[in-house]
């Protein structure tokens, strides 16, 4: 589909093509500011607005099926942003390009400055609860933890979850539910009893929502906050460690 817009890919992608477009592009996103991708034109040729949107979504689902293409997908559309013109996409392929230096190279300090630059973006758009819940992998729960304190990170989770539900966006929305009560877990951002109540909540909704991943990833570290605790659960149906694991061999899902 994408060649049909002129984009073309090489039908293999190993890890020293990965790197040398990595190498390349490290430059061009040191040189990058957020007053230059303001003052960027509008994108308008519908051929690559087309690209755009595809990419995007290639990204997407690139993030678990195959992180390798991530690079090559995001600084394409750096390069088309920078050629042809801004839209929302642009933003997407900026914070997954710092998403990708941060994940096959050692520039955290590049990572974490696209990543910022990427949220500013995101916070002028007039559609920034869906970029927000969009990008919560790739800005709040990555870009942001590798250089800022977790407390303040794990603070903005609810922020981005009701955007996600202002968005329609369901399963980022109880990703970052999820995340949430993860993290307050790990930084002892609240006690246990307390923080049971947000599991409570995440395992309700994502039942509600039918989000299995969410409902599983929650109620194994459910299952661990209670034994610590020394608390029982009678608000809702929690599977046992046992159970989980069963349900994980059985769909070949850890």
């Amino acid at each position: 589909i994408l060649s049909n817009f002129g984009e073309v890919f090489p039908s293999k992608v190993g890890l020293p093509h990965v790197l040398n477009e990595l190498s390349t592009i490290q430059t061009l996103l040191r040189n990058i500011t957020y007053d230059q991708m303001k003052q960027l034109p509008r994108m308008t040729d519908r051929s690559k607005l087309n690209a755009m949107k595809f990419l995007n979504m290639l990204c997407m689902y690139s993030v678990i099926s195959k992180p390798m293409l991530l690079p090559l997908l995001s600084c394409r559309m750096v390069r088309l942003t920078l050629q042809y013109g801004f839209c929302d996409d642009s933003i997407v392929g900026l914070a997954t390009a710092g998403y990708s230096v941060f994940l096959f190279t050692e520039d955290i300090q590049l990572a974490s400055y696209i990543g910022k630059v990427s949220e500013s973006l995101v916070e002028e758009s007039p559609n920034k609860h869906a970029l927000r819940a969009r990008l919560c992998n790739e800005l709040v729960g990555t870009l942001n933890m590798i250089t800022e304190p977790l407390q303040s990170v794990v603070a903005s989770f609810p922020e981005v979850y009701n955007s996600a539900m202002m968005a329609g966006d369901v399963e980022n929305a109880m990703i970052c539910r999820w995340s949430f009560c993860c993290s307050s877990f790990w930084c002892g951002t609240l006690g246990l009893v307390p923080l049971s109540k947000h599991y409570t909540q995440c395992i309700q909704e994502a039942a509600k929502y039918q989000q299995d991943t969410t409902l599983y990833n929650t109620m194994a570290s459910f299952n661990t906050l209670l034994h610590l605790s020394g608390t029982t659960n009678d608000d809702v149906d929690v599977k046992s460690f046992c159970e989980l694991d069963e349900i994980g061999e059985r769909t070949n899902s850890a």
